[in-house]
């Protein structure tokens, strides 16, 4: 079912364009991974060594031909494979050893397994049973797209603990606050990622054959089969999350999924030294390009609701290109995006990419610089992605229905993290002009430095739910009413009430808070405006009902409602002039 915003019926604009905005709990954190999900996994046991007979399974109603108790490999493949729902499969073993079926976790588990028929017997004639069992499902999100974890264990489960996705889920959830004090989660996503197929002309039994894969050449492979295609593939650079289902049979393919390889690929896979017999031709063509942060975020803001996003690979791997382009569309949105570098260009004004945010007014892509570029466990730049995991949480961790729980992100520790080892004074004031966060040693003291050039992360956060909670409080106020909104100043008066809630909120969270009008622009009443922002922080006014032209009134539209809110701001720092006199 199609879920519509409620810019429908409800629209708040502030000083800056704020368009399709949602409701969102502040606190949820979108993960966006590249990395492989666990694999969903089958067995077909048989209880004993087959001689004669046959068997037939079915999945999800659905069965395979009769397969004889001496068919191949190949041929138990085929006949799975041609089942409807099993096309993205790999099958290995045997009906001796046991079959092993295993489908991306991606995909969802695989489809139920009944056995239909069987006529096995042993050399003895002894009947043989045939008995599936899931050995896994795959990972917590299915086939849905997305999981949800209130803890970084289950990511660790779904993904490996030693995989970014869970190494920055443990960052996530290690902060002290984290996302979890405003009710939030983490909401990982994998993305859509390359796939290619290589199809065959024939049937091979023997021979061998190799793939290249962007100037890479892979070990001869003798077995016939995706996996050990998919065995071969993994061995090179950058390959190592790689699945390949299918089967090598004419008219058959091969489908290979680059999990580990972010946003879209024109690397095409290759084949060389064929020696297969009889004579096969291999044909690659692409099946999905795969997808750019943007592209992803732009698929899922209407499949699930998150108010934070960030990727499991740094600056370097996404590319300006990718980032600026994922700024534009966050920027539309009620989402704010993390993006890191270890790079010390990517601070350099005009050309960097984190400079590029702060000039391209991209306020809600909060630019990080970490400029530890360490391999540790094989993945590059882990501790700057553990720093931007730890930021996003921390800072998207407000209980905004809370009592003075506003925060500013300056200063504040992460837990776990180190401070930049290569950060100097220069880089320092490079990431301030910039406009991106860092995490430094101030005289031995850990915390997070923040020069606000491009605002500060929490006058974006702070905005983006007051604004959200504006018109989630509007349109609560005219769905929920049994009877109808009159179109009168009484009315008017209730739907100005549940601003006003919103509003006084905001001052208890401090948010908001009453001081002096610094801007030229007001309106309503001035006396009441002045005494209002002064005495209280805010002051909502809306148009006379009697000054409406006929069009609204008929169109049954509200006159327009005017805020003025007045931010309570934040001190980050002090400077003081002592005089002595001797």
């Amino acid at each position: 079912m199609a879920t519509l915003p409620i810019t429908n019926v409800i629209n708040i604009s502030v000083a800056t364009s704020q368009t399709a905005l949602n409701a969102y709990n502040t606190s949820n954190l979108a993960l966006f991974t590249d990395d492989c999900p666990q694999d969903a996994v089958l067995s077909i046991g048989f209880s004993g060594t087959a001689a004669s007979g046959s068997f037939t399974l079915a999945f999800g109603g659905n069965a395979t031909s009769s397969i004889a108790y001496n068919a191949t490999l190949a041929t138990i493949t085929a006949d799975i494979i041609a089942v409807t729902g099993m096309t993205n499969v790999s099958v290995t073993g045997s009906i001796a050893s046991g079959l092993v079926i295993t489908q991306p976790g991606v995909l969802g588990p695989i489809l139920t397994c009944t056995v239909t028929a069987n006529s096995l017997q042993t050399a003895g004639s002894v009947a043989i049973t045939v008995t599936p069992t899931v050995t896994n499902t795959g990972w917590s999100g299915g086939s849905a797209g997305y999981a949800l974890y209130l803890s970084a264990t289950q990511v660790g489960v779904d993904f490996g603990t030693n995989s970014k996705t869970a190494q920055m889920a443990n960052a996530v959830f290690s902060q002290q606050p984290n996302i979890l004090a405003g009710g939030g989660q983490l909401i990982v996503i994998p993305f859509a990622v390359n796939v290619q197929s290589l199809s065959f002309n024939a049937t091979p039994t023997s021979g061998a054959y190799e793939l290249t894969w962007n100037s890479l050449t892979t070990a001869s492979i003798t077995t016939l089969t995706a996996a050990a295609a998919q065995t071969a593939l993994q061995a090179l650079a950058g390959l190592s999350q790689v699945r390949v289902t299918g089967s090598m049979v004419s008219g058959g393919a091969f489908k290979v999924w680059f999990f580990g390889q972010y946003g879209v690929s024109a690397l095409a896979l290759g084949s060389t030294s064929n020696t297969l017999s009889p004579t096969t031709t291999i044909t690659q063509a692409t099946v999905a390009t795969g997808e750019s942060w943007g592209t992803a975020v732009t698929r899922t803001t209407s499949l699930v609701s998150y108010f934070g996003a960030m990727v499991n690979e740094t600056c370097a791997t996404i590319g300006s290109t990718d980032l600026l382009a994922a700024a534009a569309i966050i920027q539309a949105l009620n989402v704010i995006g993390f993006a890191v570098s270890y790079t010390s260009g990517d601070l350099t004004v005009g050309s960097g990419m984190l400079a590029l945010l702060q000039s391209g007014s991209f306020t809600q892509m909060r630019g990080l610089y970490y400029g530890d570029s360490t391999t540790v466990g094989g993945i590059l730049g882990i501790n700057a992605l553990n720093m931007m995991a730890s930021y996003a949480s921390r800072g998207l961790s407000t209980n905004f229905s809370g009592s003075n729980t506003t925060q500013t992100l300056h200063l504040k520790p992460l837990t776990g993290v180190q401070p930049d080892p290569t950060i100097t004074q220069t880089i320092l004031n490079n990431a301030g002009i910039a406009g991106a966060d860092t995490y430094i040693s101030l005289q031995g003291v850990a915390c997070i430095f923040c020069s606000g050039q491009n605002s500060f992360f929490d006058q974006v956060y702070n905005l983006q739910w007051f604004v959200g909670a504006l018109q989630v409080a509007g349109f609560n106020y005219l769905a929920q009413s049994s009877t109808k909104i009159p179109q009168t100043e009484q009315g008017m008066d209730g739907l100005k009430s549940a601003y006003r809630q919103v509003c006084s909120q905001a001052v208890a969270n401090q948010y908001l808070a009453p001081g002096t009008w610094t801007s030229s622009t007001t309106f309503g009443v001035q006396k009441d405006f002045t005494n209002n922002i002064s005495q209280v922080g805010y002051y909502i006014y809306s148009s006379p009902i009697a000054t409406q032209s006929t069009a609204a009134r008929a169109a049954r539209q509200a006159p327009l409602v005017q805020i003025a809110a007045k931010q309570a701001g934040a001190v980050h720092s002090s400077t003081v002039i002592v005089y002595v006199n001797a």
